[in-house]
């Protein structure tokens, strides 16, 4: 009987750093992914003669002492395969009606930048960073992958903001408006919500400022394509006696007593079905599809395990707009940012309050359309001098595309695509007779090809605070199940994919390592203060 340590389920970021990780650590690990290409959201697929990357333009990079993807980087050896090319800018913001102006948000000095474009925002500037900075102390290395003097202080330093996040629950929209007045320059500072949530009144303060910070230090793009890290993850655990699987669709998680012990898959090529089993099994995929098709229990079995009254909410997603073009789009249009968001100014201009900045309560075609021009960088992505890639993404959810016959889906489609290309053609004039292929993915596309319900990249919306909404990183009620992805702690996109997967392979590899590690921390910070409190009475 074949048999592995480990057994993954999908090959997303969330679950190649977490069999990274076990294999690095000798386990055997198996990853089964039933698309036929590995990587889940950080793919590149080919048109027209080069790769079109589909979900990555840019990954916050911050600085060595607040950002633990250092630490997660060094520790598998990513940092030595993979080149990461720093953007010229965060991103450039331009109202349509005025395509000659245009605010860029550099890296490095984006305070004073701010403040030299609002001088009477000031002081609320100065508070906001202050803000930030401190949510990206607070993770600097985390999972307490600390320095002795972290660790020690951790109760003071730590820990004890992290109650206060979850009890507190701070809303981007309560902090901003706690520190600024100026509603276009909330939005401003806001412009990229789309990438993670609709409301910034919903959307929790925490994974903003951690964000935000890192993507104002410095922006990067993996050379090559989101894919090059997919494939280096994916290497990693070849070389350390793992295997990678595709077109291998899990169809059932064997479980026995109430204890998971292995997987059915079939082979999608040759329809082969097999049993395989493993002393434990990594879910990287949604815990609703686990429960309710894997494992085929009720949804009332995933609730209760996960202690929810209802499933969480998943109202977020995007619309992208693939283009290809045969010209360097950069020497055209000199002033052209690598990342740019054209915004309609009826609605920018709005007051910053709960209605006017849901992007749902926007019409589609008008919400902030976020271009991102390839050709300003060595992207790597084309070896040809005639091929350079541009994608547009826009906020969108699955409602807006469901119950549609295949005519009307499609109507819909090519009527936003038009839309949109009219706003490029409103900022850059005559961009779209270097266009040479297009093509509009939705919700609905990214439900087909990465099986996540809704098509929700980022998982559960964060809406809840740290432990609260996605702790859940083990099942209760079935033992031997894991799970690392964006629907799991800390959250979705690529850093919080990829810290996920980290975490979930620390907690296998020790099943009491933050237990223990936090008790340490609690008896540490106890036996100082005690010792602080005898010293002064002596004194």
């Amino acid at each position: 009987m074949q048999k592995y340590d480990a057994i993954i389920i999908g090959s997303g970021l969330g679950g190649l750093s977490s069999g990274a990780t076990l294999a690095k650590a000798g386990k055997k690990v198996l990853v089964l992914e039933q698309h036929s290409l590995v990587g889940g959201c950080a793919t590149c697929f080919k048109r027209k003669g080069m790769l079109v990357d589909a979900g990555l333009h840019e990954m916050d990079f911050g600085s060595e002492k607040r950002d633990i993807k250092h630490v997660v980087f060094k520790n598998l050896g990513l940092d030595k395969r993979l080149e990461l090319i720093t953007l010229p800018s965060a991103w450039s913001i331009i109202e349509q009606n005025r395509p000659n102006e245009v605010l860029t948000i550099p890296h490095g000095y984006t305070k004073e930048a701010l403040i030299k474009a609002f001088p009477h925002e000031k002081e609320g500037i100065k508070k906001y960073f202050k803000k930030i900075a401190f949510q990206s102390f607070l993770v600097r290395k985390f999972p307490f992958d600390m320095k002795f003097l972290d660790f020690f202080f951790a109760p003071l330093t730590t820990l004890i903001f992290f109650a206060y996040n979850m009890f507190s629950n701070k809303s981007v929209g309560e902090v901003l408006n706690s520190c600024i007045k100026d509603s276009k320059l909330k939005r401003i500072l806001n412009i990229n919500i789309s990438y993670y949530h609709h409301n910034p009144f919903k959307f929790i303060w925490s994974y903003h400022a951690i964000a935000q910070s890192n993507y104002y230090n410095r922006g990067v793009y993996i050379k090559g394509g989101s894919q090059k890290l997919s494939d280096s993850l994916s290497e990693i655990i070849r070389e350390n006696g793992g295997e990678v699987l595709i077109n291998a669709d899990v169809v059932e998680i064997l479980h026995e007593f109430r204890s998971a012990k292995g997987v059915r898959y079939i082979n999608k090529k040759s329809g082969e079905e097999k049993k395989i089993f493993a002393d434990v099994i990594i879910a990287n995929c949604d815990p609703h599809i686990v429960y309710t098709k894997l494992l085929n229990l009720s949804v009332n079995e995933y609730r209760k395990d996960f202690k929810l009254t209802q499933d969480f909410l998943l109202t977020t997603s995007l619309v992208s707009l693939y283009m290809i073009f045969d010209k360097n789009l950069s020497e055209i249009y000199p002033n052209m940012d690598y990342s740019t968001f054209l915004v309609d100014e009826k609605y920018f201009h709005q007051s910053f309050d709960e209605k006017n900045t849901d992007s749902a309560n926007i019409p589609i075609e008008n919400r902030d359309f976020a271009f991102v021009n390839y050709s300003k960088i060595n992207s790597g992505l084309s070896d040809r001098s005639d091929r350079y890639l541009g994608v547009g993404a826009v906020y969108s959810y699955y409602e807006e595309w469901e119950n549609l016959d295949k005519e009307a889906y499609r109507a819909k489609k090519e009527e936003l695509q038009n839309a949109l290309v009219k706003r490029l053609e409103r900022v850059y004039p005559g961009i779209m007779q270097y266009c040479i292929h297009i093509e509009l993915a939705t919700p609905k596309t990214i439900e087909r090809y990465t099986r996540t319900r809704k098509g929700a990249i980022y998982g559960y919306d964060q809406d809840r605070e740290g432990f609260i909404g996605r702790e859940r990183f083990k099942s209760k009620s079935i033992k031997n199940l894991y799970f690392a992805s964006a629907f799991g702690f800390p959250g979705g996109g690529f850093t919080g994919a990829i810290l996920g997967g980290y975490r979930t392979a620390k907690k296998i590899l020790d099943p009491y390592f933050y237990a223990k590690r936090i008790t340490l921390c609690f008896i540490f910070g106890i036996a100082f203060s005690m010792g602080i409190s005898t010293l002064l009475k002596v004194i």
